[in-house]
């Protein structure tokens, strides 16, 4: 029996047409909805992408903001500057010396490390010569022959630094900044560190479409954001005040040979700063270190020495029931905590007023009129006229000084302090002492900052410094009448450095023994000494006060006393000071008479 055959059952095709165009439905009803999807409702989104695909967004930077002087003198601002780079297989061999002779001068470099570069790149085509170069100059590498065929800049994406056109006069002040490799500058020290937030801008940005040669081209419409530029700052200090300063430490410095020598010129009234000078000073592109770049007027402590005693004075005839004539006799030596006083000057039965022993600076007279107000009263004093306080003025680095309280004073501390030994402080805060006592009484905090501009130039004028009352119009009116004692019996001993023809001025000299890094601790822990010169003028009404110290002068020579080193330069700065503030003189004008001596 043949084998049974087996028979497959195929379905009917309208069945299976019928399956094919449910899936063909199905997958287009997807596609439609899908369609509708991106066409309808994320058109937007989609539309937006493809924009975004084929635009490139760029950064608009922003400028740092400038620093003016007083009189709307640039001391510092911000400079477009270029990369140059070469390509050293573009230049033939034999030309190679020629280019980097040329290039030498615009890019501040020697000609030798300029071939060096051409000779030896970086990579087989590419090397960069210099970085940061101005404009100026690369307007002067363009004039190069090779300029385009070897030499290149980054003209279409420049770079920006900061110039300081006052060169090191203002260096202390202002500071220097740094730039990081994105091109962002921040400032470092100075005035820049303390005001970098406002001084740097806010960057903006910019969509464009890149060309065939990609090159951005920028698209009208398109949602920029403009770049924003820093605050601009302008100061109270006036730099011809500032340079002549600068000058005048860096003569007696050399004659002196003193380790520093700071001047802080200082208007009564408002407490602007109108100079605070210093040498050595640096160069905001060419220093060595950072430890180079201090600013002494706030940075570095010393000792007042006898500039002090005012301070001493002004307790006890507030609170000591003393008056400028009270009366003292002047021993050659006396003993007070366990320690012998002696004085730099003495002649025998020496009978001194309080007017006497500040004019004649008495050691010995002053640790006795301290003794007339108690410790807690002549620490406050000292507080009240802003030593071991901070200043005001915020500067980096800023020493506020050293008193130590009452509570830990050795039993001849309140002594020696009568006298400004026992005490640190800076520069900036010896000149307002003086400027309070020239305010008649009042202190108005020193302040750096005249106003500032915004980034539309809007100029806004700094608000009046805080004013204190720290002693009665009258003391300071006695205090100014003593001290204009002071150039006529410097004068006697051939050091004239208070007397300005046409002008009554109210000084105090001050010599301090300091401990240095060298001094032997057991034998003279004391060995150098710091020399200072304060005073103000016109004594009848003064507008304006110039402080001088001078730090570790020479001693070989017996010249390193306050009028002898610190004098030459109150002279020169004062003189200049009074000439550029059209200070008018008063003919006949002398200086009131106190009575120095008591018998």
């Amino acid at each position: 029996m043949p084998p049974r055959r087996l028979s497959i059952r195929r379905g009917e095709p309208g069945r299976r047409v019928g399956i094919t165009l449910l899936a063909i439905t199905i997958v287009l009803t997807l596609f439609a909805g899908r369609l509708v999807q991106i066409q309808g409702m994320e058109a937007a989104y989609w539309r937006n992408a493809a924009v975004k695909e084929k635009l490139t967004p760029i950064t608009l930077p922003a400028l740092r903001g400038t620093i003016y002087g007083a009189n709307g003198q640039i001391l510092a601002m911000t400079i477009e500057t270029y990369t140059i780079t070469a390509d050293p297989p573009m230049i033939p061999a034999a030309d190679k010396p020629m280019v980097a002779q040329q290039l030498a001068g615009p890019l501040a470099m020697p000609a030798a490390q300029v071939l060096y570069r051409l000779e030896h790149p970086s990579s087989p085509e590419y090397v960069v010569l210099a970085y940061n170069v101005s404009a100026t100059n690369d307007v002067t590498i363009e004039a190069n022959k090779f300029f385009n065929a070897g030499i290149s800049d980054n003209a279409d994406k420049p770079s920006y630094t900061m110039a300081y056109p006052d060169g090191d006069a203002t260096a202390n002040v202002v500071g220097f900044t740094s730039t990081d490799a994105s091109g962002a500058i921040t400032g470092e020290a100075g005035l820049e560190a303390e005001y970098n937030k406002e001084l740097t801008g806010t960057a903006g940005s910019e969509q464009v479409e890149m060309g065939a040669d990609n090159q951005p081209i920028p698209l009208a419409g398109s949602q920029d954001t403009p770049a924003r530029n820093g605050e601009s700052i302008k100061l109270t200090i006036i730099p011809s005040l500032q340079f002549q300063a600068e000058q005048a430490c860096q003569q007696e410095m050399k004659k002196s040979l003193a380790k520093q020598c700071t001047v802080v010129i200082i208007q009564p009234k408002t407490g602007d700063i109108l100079a605070m000078a210093q040498w050595p000073t640096y160069n905001q592109g060419s220093f060595g270190s950072v430890a180079d770049t201090a600013d002494l007027d706030v940075q570095s402590e010393f000792t007042p020495g006898s500039t002090a005693k005012v301070v001493t004075a002004a307790a006890a005839l507030e609170r000591g029931g003393q008056t400028p004539m009270s009366s003292y006799y002047i021993p050659y030596v006396i003993y007070r905590g366990g320690q012998s006083i002696h004085d730099a000057e003495w002649s025998p039965n020496e009978h001194y007023t309080i007017a006497g022993i500040i004019a004649n600076s008495s050691n010995v007279g002053m640790s006795q009129v301290v003794a007339h107000v108690s410790p807690q009263i002549q620490y406050d004093y000292l507080k009240a006229f802003g030593l071991d306080q901070p200043t005001g003025l915020n500067l980096p680095g800023e020493t506020q000084g050293q008193l130590p309280v009452p509570s830990k004073w050795a039993a001849d501390e309140r002594y020696t302090l009568s006298y400004g030994q026992g005490i640190a402080v800076n520069a900036v805060q010896m000149a307002s002492v003086y400027a309070t006592i020239a305010n008649g009484g009042v202190r108005v905090a020193p302040r750096l900052i005249a106003g500032t501009y915004n980034s539309e130039g809007r100029y806004t004028p700094a608000p009046p410094s805080k004013s204190t009352r720290v002693i009665k119009t009258k003391t300071a009116k006695e205090l100014i009448s003593i001290l204009q004692q002071v150039p006529g019996v410097d004068e006697e001993a051939n050091q004239p450095w208070g007397i300005i023809p046409g002008y009554a001025v109210a000084s105090k000299t001050g010599t301090a023994n300091e401990p240095g890094p060298s001094c032997p601790p057991a034998t003279d822990p004391l060995c150098v000494y710091g020399a200072s010169y304060i005073g103000m003028a016109p004594g009848n009404g003064p507008q304006v006060v110039v402080s001088v110290n001078v730090q570790d002068p020479d001693k070989s020579h017996q010249s390193y006393f306050g009028d002898m080193v610190a004098g030459p330069v109150f002279y020169s700065v004062m003189e200049n000071a009074i000439a550029t503030l059209q200070i008018q003189p008063q003919p006949g004008l002398v200086p009131p008479y106190v009575r120095l001596n008591a018998r």
